[in-house]
């Protein structure tokens, strides 16, 4: 996704008023399709776990699922360096 719409993403989320003008979130780039919405409290990114394969999956059409899964599950466990409470997180979706 272009920077731009990511940016337009961001203005939604305040114009949705699921951000306050004082807060500030974090998006993992690439999985902007993924995004189902803000945690209640404070405000994280959230995504859909299986549609963040898909992105992954679209965008390397070399890697393999489990790959994918692989990849997802180390990447939805690290905090990010002097924001670890802005970290997104992935939720799996039953």
């Amino acid at each position: 996704m272009p920077q731009e719409n990511k940016i337009n993403l961001i203005d939604q989320l305040y114009e949705r008023s699921l951000l306050e003008e004082d807060e500030e979130i974090i998006l993992s780039d690439g999985f902007e399709e993924a995004l189902i919405g803000v945690s209640a409290g404070e405000k994280v990114a959230v995504y859909n776990f299986w549609k963040a394969i898909d992105c992954l999956l679209k965008a390397d059409e070399n890697l393999t699922f489990d790959e994918a899964l692989e990849w997802l599950e180390a990447f939805s466990k690290e905090k990010i360096e002097e924001a670890e409470s802005l970290t997104p997180i992935f939720v799996k979706l039953l």
